[in-house]
């Protein structure tokens, strides 16, 4: 359809440039042509619109995913608030059944799009909604592997992952409990006090 397009907007180009030249009216054979560029256009534009709206569609659970907190602070504790934060917030996108792998392909798509949507004229309020979205799958796999990262670093130096699940059964906080004494009695019967 673009191709076309071109080919028919080149030559209502030609077409314009002789009409102002010969200083005259198009003949019925040009202004078909033109006309039929318009419903081409025309025609374009709500393939554009009903596919930006499908993407936007897809992609609206990401448009409020803000970027996940950081700190350069030495301080024990507000490291420890940020990565508690961050853990929460992505308990939180989860709870919603959000995962980053869920719209990669809908992510790919509309980075692909984004440029010819904005040089072909589609809304651009939609347009920046559309970017939004984008910048809140982004915010998404960030926070993904930040806290990630953060579990990883923790459980190699023996600490508890922060994306464990925290006991709320009764059986659960037991079976906790016990595994915490087994624990200390391993390290006890290694010399470790």
């Amino acid at each position: 359809m673009n191709k076309q397009l071109a080919e028919l907007s080149k030559a209502d180009y030609a077409i314009s440039t002789r009409l102002i030249d010969e200083n005259r009216g198009p003949t019925p054979k040009e202004q078909a042509l033109r006309d039929s560029r318009l419903a081409l256009i025309m025609k374009r534009n709500q393939v554009r619109d009903s596919q930006l709206n499908e993407m936007l569609q897809k992609l609206e659970p990401l448009e409020e995913i803000t970027p996940h907190r950081t700190t350069q602070s030495v301080s024990h504790i507000v490291q420890q608030d940020v990565m508690h934060s961050n853990a929460r917030k992505l308990r939180a996108v989860q709870e919603q059944g959000l995962d980053s792998a869920k719209f990669t392909p809908q992510y790919a798509d509309a980075k692909r799009r984004l440029q010819s949507l904005r040089d072909s004229g589609a809304r651009p309020k939609d347009v920046q909604r559309l970017e939004r979205m984008m910048q809140g799958y982004d915010n998404l796999v960030k926070l993904e592997k930040i806290v990630q990262d953060t579990d990883d670093q923790l459980e190699r130096m023996g600490a508890r992952r922060l994306m464990d699940s925290i006991p709320t059964t009764p059986e659960e906080r037991e079976q906790m409990r016990e595994k915490d004494y087994a624990e200390e009695d391993e390290a006890n019967a290694q010399g470790y006090y």
